[in-house]
């Protein structure tokens, strides 16, 4: 295995503390979440930019990467909407789990099947990332922020959940094209 790889695995063992130090609803403890979270984000970039940059790209390490992707994003968000219990949290969620699940799936057929270009991350893909990234990030710590804090990260979570369906749409569109 590579180092990007185990970068990969790092974050997905982050999930972990995120969500059990989110759980205590304290100052610090929020902070310490927010902080892991963040180092997992930040990983993201960085087990991506070693392997291109030591040309170590494998299809493990893209898989492990997707998968850490995924899972960090959606079970942190299933996390914090059990927490919130908002329907406002809820929705956005469902969309955006929806979503990952929807195009995870018609990747792996794409990358089996057909053409590999057609799997790469479009632009809009990106900054629906970088939106759920924020979300998160301001969610899990909304409790000390106060409410007015609380409100913009919703504001930012149902951008997010928006950009992940529109980024569905022009996946979708993508694939449908060159299916026939």
């Amino acid at each position: 295995m590579t180092k990007p790889s185990y970068i990969s695995l790092a974050r997905i063992a982050l999930i972990f503390p995120i969500i059990l130090l989110s759980s205590f609803n304290n100052p610090i403890s929020n902070v310490l979440s927010l902080f892991f979270f963040l180092i997992a984000s930040f990983s993201d970039f960085i087990d991506g930019y070693i392997a291109r940059k030591t040309k170590t790209e494998t299809e493990l390490g893209s898989l492990l990467d997707l998968v850490a992707d995924k899972l960090l994003v959606c079970l942190v968000l299933i996390w914090i909407s059990y927490l919130k219990s908002s329907i406002l949290i809820l929705i956005p969620v469902l969309m955006i789990v929806s979503r990952e699940l929807i195009i995870s799936s018609i990747r792996q057929f794409f990358s089996e099947f057909k053409d590999k270009r057609l799997v790469k991350v479009s632009l809009i893909g990106k900054l629906k990332t970088a939106l759920q990234m924020i979300s998160i990030s301001m969610l899990l710590i909304s409790a000390e922020m106060g409410r007015l804090f609380y409100d913009i990260s919703i504001i930012v979570l149902w951008s997010s959940a928006f950009f992940s369906i529109f980024s569905l749409y022009v996946y979708l569109n993508r694939w449908l094209k060159n299916l026939s």
